[in-house]
């Protein structure tokens, strides 16, 4: 009996996964959003204020705070750190995953729920954002638990589920903002009107939900109402008169569909399907067939076919394609604001996958070829200094699977292919947060910065930026750190605290000199904005010419006459 458990690939699966977001949690947090919000909850936690979110002492007014709040309270409980920081992120990732399990199993059966929370997990998207961390990831697992939990209520009709699912929906507003509601109206609402359900769409049961989503919303709107509509005198971004409500209800969500957002990049409305083709690795491909089968089953009530054909659900069609459609209507557009339908997407593959056709194979073979090619990439050539530990398991583990695909190929079974492609990912995984994420990082300087401060016994309350910034510094020297605009700042505070450190780069050092401010170089840093990789910087043969400088400098205190 213990032999077969052990026996059992999905078991295997699953703790190779757990190994890779475990280890994700380790590493450096990346500049700029994740280590700005790694800040501000930093911030939130020396400074008390929980209602009123605060960034570099002065007002915040862009993301929810659910973000600030959680990580904040980890940094309370368990002190600074990356694990900390990350923690609350990866455990929503997991409720997604669970939710999508549970979703699907509710619809679909057992087999077609594991596949659809295996594929959800592995799928590079939901990697990435577990470890750099943004509020999306928080939206995706809670939106997800809101629509598993109405989909309950509208299947067995108990209150636990009823409120359950509103109590997601402000945790999901309270990550993201609107999108949260709106997903799950999409889901629900075109599930009860494709099957024209009038009585459940106008019941009055949704009003005690609403009221459990007011009750969660209610601290937050409280403190943008004391913070910014009782002061409308406050400049906020560049603005008077600003309603903190307000932008949160509608200017932050819809205003970037109506243009009353500040943000705009005008990406192309096609911008997420390029998205799509990494963010969904290594199923992308796939997905296409499968929505056109939801689809042609929405016509013709053919197809998928549920575990109880009676029981045929639109929610998965609505709630991925309806929102789908409309993030791309936004005219400020990041690859990460998609990632909130992967689960979706992930259910949409796995109820259709029957039978996998050969040309399935040969479609995720050839994803799986390009995968390992950027794998053996990485380990010998981006990064080829790594050590060989990392190397010979995923050299074993490569081998391993290409010895299965050659006894057999195309084999007529979903799970075969299901778990083919996660073990493909997890030998992604491995190499990007084992072996490349520990080799770029380093040249993200403010960790080592902080770290040769600590060293040398710099105090933290020492330290300044000049003519630089970096919200990573801020986190990993645990403090917010004062930026001096001129050298004259700069002579003032090295006279009043007997001399001081500065954060700058080359061309700060220069001002510095040539205002006749007498510097000590204590250490020179490579810098690259690793959220930005470029050929050049991948390539060791020119990754040299792509790099900047950063100074950690000693001003002493200057002589008086």
């Amino acid at each position: 009996m213990i032999n077969k458990y052990f026996r059992n690939p999905w078991l295997w699966l699953a703790l190779g996964l757990a190994a890779v977001y475990i280890r994700g949690l380790f590493i450096d947090v990346m500049d700029v959003d994740a280590a700005q919000y790694a800040s501000i909850a930093m911030e939130m936690s020396q400074n008390g204020s929980w209602l009123q979110v605060f960034h570099r002492g002065a007002d915040y007014l862009d993301k929810p705070p659910l973000v600030f709040w959680l990580s904040a309270a980890m940094f309370k409980v368990f002190g600074l750190s990356n694990w900390a920081y990350k923690l609350p992120s990866v455990l929503a990732a997991l409720m997604g995953v669970w939710a999508t399990y549970r979703f699907t199993l509710l619809f679909y059966g057992f087999e077609k729920a594991r596949n659809a929370a295996f594929i959800l997990a592995s799928c590079m998207g939901l990697m990435v954002i577990s470890n750099d961390v943004r509020t999306d990831t928080l939206l995706l697992g809670f939106s997800t638990c809101a629509i598993w939990q109405g989909a309950e209520y509208l299947a067995f009709r108990r209150w636990k589920n009823l409120l359950a699912a509103f109590f997601f929906v402000g945790l999901a507003m309270l990550a993201k903002g609107p999108i949260g509601l709106v997903m799950t109206a999409f889901g629900l609402g075109a599930h009860l009107l494709i099957k024209r359900d009038w009585r459940s769409i106008f019941q009055w049961q949704w009003l005690p939900g609403l009221a459990v989503t007011a009750l969660v919303l209610a601290p937050m709107c409280w403190g943008l109402w004391q913070q910014f509509d009782l002061h409308p005198e406050k400049l906020v971004n560049d603005r008077h008169g600003i309603s903190g409500l307000r932008f949160f209800f509608w200017e932050q969500s819809f205003g970037r569909i109506t243009g009353e957002n500040v943000w705009k990049n005008d990406a192309s409305g096609f911008y997420f399907l390029h998205v799509y083709l990494w963010a969904f690795l290594p199923w992308c491909l796939l997905l296409p067939y499968a929505l056109w089968k939801h689809l042609r089953g929405g016509v013709t009530g053919s197809h998928p076919v549920t575990s109880n054909p009676n029981n045929r659900e639109f929610i998965t069609l609505g709630a991925f394609l309806l929102t789908f459609i409309a993030l791309s209507q936004s005219q400020y557009k990041l690859p990460h604001y998609i990632f909130v339908t992967l689960p979706w997407a992930a259910i949409l593959l796995a109820s259709t996958l029957e039978q996998p056709k050969r040309w399935q194979w040969l479609v995720l073979y050839f994803i799986g070829f390009l995968t390992i090619v950027l794998c053996l990439a990485a380990l010998f050539f981006f990064f080829p200094e790594g050590a060989w530990w990392l190397k010979i398991p995923f050299l074993v583990g490569l081998t391993s699977l290409l010895w299965r695909i050659w006894q057999q190929p195309f084999p007529e079974d979903s799970n075969r292919l299901v778990q083919r492609g996660v073990w493909l990912m997890v030998l992604f995984g491995f190499v990007l947060n084992f072996h490349f994420y520990a080799r770029l990082l380093p040249y993200q300087c403010p960790a080592r910065v902080a770290q040769l401060a600590r060293a040398q016994g710099i105090p933290p309350e020492k330290m300044y930026f000049f003519q630089s910034s970096s919200h990573a510094m801020d986190f990993y020297n645990g403090r917010i750190m004062p930026n001096l605009g001129t050298p004259a700042l700069a002579r003032q505070q090295a006279l009043s605290e007997n001399g001081i450190f500065v954060f700058t780069t080359l061309d700060g050092q220069n001002i510095l000199k040539e205002a006749g401010l007498h510097t000590v170089e204590k250490a020179r840093f490579p810098h690259f904005q690793v959220a930005l990789l470029k050929p050049k910087f991948l390539n060791p043969a020119t990754r040299e010419s792509t790099l900047g400088s950063y100074l950690l400098l000693e001003i002493p205190a200057p002589e008086t006459k």
